[in-house]
């Protein structure tokens, strides 16, 4: 750790852009058409001398980080806002004297967390703050040191030291923790949304979109040879048996294998409710194959009671069913480990909860994996990541990681690369031709036989390899959520 480079923030600055979508995602209680892009453009100086300029950004959507009903979509994102603010000040604060990123990350992240207690924040959303200055500082460093981020972290070059998080992991190297070799490819796990058509027929002719891309369930599994999907489930027993023979009828028409993760998001109180669904699903012949190729299921109960030790046995009795993991939980550096003491398996790896917390939680897997005698995992889960800087940045770490699959869905709710300018879509042709495809005048992303191909991202930084084009978007302090509408 003492041979990792030394660093200080030197300047922030953040700029906005809005984005409206192609089509609505209906997640839980949201409905999403309409979403600002919060960057953040970082510059930092190594104590050895030279200065680089990292990068980091992430859509702000309503009611995912919080979804406390008092709040408005105007709330979340001035919450949000708030904290990339205080997390910019606070690393602005601790840079005095240069350390190495973990020292400074370990620091500022707890900081964070308290400064938003005090705001009445959760944790999920002042650690956002955190988790953009964390990808603005690992992106300068790798480009000032030459390194891609697997190398980063092949290297210790951030200076991490797993054991000062979890006493169980004292002496683990990152290296341990990560692929061998960055993966070269990603299976995509399509996101079926609760509104998304499923049948090109059930289209109202008024509703039809004419952009180049398809639009139901149908089409997509023509066009990009899915095999790997994620279907959302409302809490509505009824409605949604109904919708998954819908889905699973289709699925099961193409003749080919195919895998899948069930999403509750966070759409039930207790876990009988949820149980009783799985009980059905289990009865109806029609989705016997359905529930053979549903590999874990995803976060069924709400935030506040999911990590509730009350609940433990209905926890342990879904996960003896089929492995449960958390998403919207895991808002801690120790919520995995409490979660396995409830009987859960698994945890999302976001870039919007951190990149360092993940890495913990892939180590943790490791280690009670060993413990146990079963597999305890890590799952690559989406936040409707857009290019350029979102979804590189996030693929560059689950290729990091080595985690197959992926749920994606931003290529699928808006148009290709159309939110980005001329400058940025050709560059995007230029330094990563192989992530994306024509799209007509524009570029979207290249999925084939439901791949998509990640070497481009082995460059200096997380994954970004290219100039962003700051002059086409807001400065924040100019931009009013108004613009949204």
């Amino acid at each position: 750790m003492e041979s990792a480079p030394r660093l200080a923030l030197r300047q922030t600055r953040f700029f906005m852009r809005n984005v409206r979508t192609r089509m609505p995602f209906k997640y839980g209680v949201a409905t999403l058409t309409s979403v600002p892009i919060l960057h953040l453009v970082a510059e930092l100086e190594l104590e050895r001398g030279g200065r680089a300029t990292g990068v980091a950004a992430d859509i702000l959507p309503p009611k995912w980080f919080d979804k406390d009903p008092a709040k408005s979509y105007e709330d979340n994102v001035a919450d949000l806002l708030w904290a990339a603010r205080r997390a910019a000040e606070l690393y602005a604060e601790l840079s005095g004297q240069p350390r190495t990123f973990f020292a400074l990350w370990q620091e500022a992240s707890a900081t964070l967390l308290d400064a938003g207690d005090q705001q009445g924040l959760n944790h999920l959303t002042s650690g956002h703050g955190a988790s953009l200055m964390e990808r603005a500082l690992i992106d300068g460093l790798g480009r000032a040191l030459g390194q891609s981020y697997h190398a980063l972290l092949r290297n210790n070059a951030l200076g991490l030291d797993l054991g000062r998080l979890h006493p169980e992991l004292r002496g683990a190297e990152p290296s341990q923790c990560i692929a061998p070799q960055p993966l070269g490819t990603l299976h995509i796990r399509h996101t079926v949304g609760l509104a998304d058509p499923i049948r090109s027929a059930e289209i109202p002719s008024a509703e039809r979109l004419a952009d180049g891309l398809p639009q139901s369930l149908e089409e997509y599994l023509q066009v990009q040879q899915l095999s790997y999907f994620k279907v959302k489930v409302s809490g509505r027993l009824e409605a949604d048996l109904e919708r998954l023979c819908t889905i699973a009828a289709l699925l099961d028409s193409t003749g080919t294998q195919y895998h899948l993760s069930l999403d509750g998001n966070e759409q039930y109180k207790e876990m009988e409710g949820f149980l009783e669904l799985v009980r059905r699903i289990e009865a109806d012949p029609s989705l016997a194959r359905f529930w053979a190729s549903t590999l874990y299921i995803e976060q069924p109960l709400e935030r506040s009671l999911a990590l509730e030790p009350s609940l433990a046995p209905g926890i342990r009795a879904t996960s003896a069913r089929k492995p449960l993991l958390i998403d919207e939980s895991d808002g801690d550096l120790d919520s995995f480990r409490r979660a396995v003491d409830l009987g859960y398996l698994g945890v999302s790896a976001k870039n919007c909860k951190g990149l360092i917390k993940a890495l913990a939680n892939q180590a943790l897997a490791h280690h009670f994996s060993a413990l146990q005698g079963r597999p305890f995992f890590l799952t690559g889960e989406d936040l409707m990541n857009l290019p350029v800087v979102p979804l590189q940045q996030d693929l560059a770490q689950l290729a990091a990681l080595g985690i197959p699959h992926a749920e994606r869905n931003g290529h699928h709710y808006v148009r290709g690369l159309d939110h980005l300018s001329e400058s940025e879509r050709q560059a995007c042709a230029r330094t990563h031709g192989a992530l994306y495809a024509p799209l007509g005048s524009s570029l979207a992303l290249a999925i084939r036989q439901g791949r998509i191909d990640l070497t481009s991202l082995q460059c200096p930084g997380l994954g970004v390899g290219m100039e962003v084009d700051t002059a086409s978007m807001i400065p924040l302090e100019e931009w009013k959520f108004e613009s949204l509408a």
